[in-house]
């Protein structure tokens, strides 16, 4: 009886180790998956701000000084974008809503466009808009919209990089839902069942952590959306963000306020 009772306490005690060693474990996995996230997010803006900083280093040697004033206000904008990315991600496993407002995607858009414009100037791309002319409002966190939309772009870009005629098309709709595409006519999907698995990439090491997709679809998730992607019938890759939109109304009262 007393080895019995010995022999359970130790199961007791080895299973307790057990469980203090996995709780550490998903705790490690949880804080590097978190620095992988913030590297990622991080990139962008970094990327962005460095070309900037040259390109007012040249303006201020040829005495273009409001031009170079320009670019610097363009490097303290991004230094507050980060501020912000920082701010959510420190938050990201809060699932609130407390960041939501009213969001025109056509304008996410366009911001999400002046953020990748030192790379798509670095790359001879297409770029092809279909925007309607009314708003398409829905309810969201704006900054982790954009996020959305950037990491879209930025995978396109990296689908063309082999392609001789690189092409993005950009599709925004509203109807049911609003709904928002980008096209590339790059390589495509190869393995599209785990496209948005955090860690899934088939980039070269370096280039890529493989957490762009996997943190798009978890925003979209929250924003009660969906983002799907597939291959087109062309080639290339088609993603689709579809998101709740709002009376569609609404959108025409707020232009004729303007």
């Amino acid at each position: 009886m007393q080895r019995a009772i010995a022999e359970r306490e130790k199961v007791k005690k080895d299973l307790e180790v057990a469980e203090l060693t996995l709780a550490q474990s998903s705790k490690l996995a949880a804080l590097g998956e978190m620095s992988a996230a913030v590297s990622h997010e991080l990139n962008q803006p970094l990327a962005a701000m460095k070309t900037y900083l040259a390109g007012a280093r040249l303006l201020l040697q040829r005495k273009r000084l409001d031009e170079a004033l320009s670019s610097f206000q363009r490097v303290d904008d991004l230094i507050e974008r980060m501020g912000a990315i920082t701010r959510q991600l420190k938050s990201y496993a809060r699932k609130g809503g407390e960041a939501f407002e009213e969001v025109d995607l056509r304008a996410c858009v366009s911001s999400a466009l002046a953020m990748m414009e030192p790379q798509l100037k670095a790359r001879v791309v297409k770029i092809s808009r279909g925007m309607p002319r009314q708003a398409v409002m829905v309810m969201a966190d704006r900054l982790r919209l954009e996020q959305v939309i950037i990491n879209l772009l930025r995978n396109a870009l990296d689908a063309t990089k082999d392609t001789r005629d690189p092409q993005i098309d950009i599709l925004l709709s509203a109807g049911e839902t609003a709904t928002l595409t980008v096209r590339d006519n790059g390589h495509g999907i190869s393995d599209l069942e785990n496209l948005f698995e955090p860690f899934y990439t088939t980039k070269q090491p370096g280039e890529g952590v493989g957490l762009g997709l996997a943190i798009s679809s978890g925003i979209v998730t929250d924003l009660g959306g969906r983002l799907t992607a597939r291959n087109g019938d062309g080639g290339g890759a088609v993603f689709e963000m579809q998101l709740p939109i709002l009376d569609p109304g609404l959108g025409n009262r707020q232009e004729a306020a303007e």
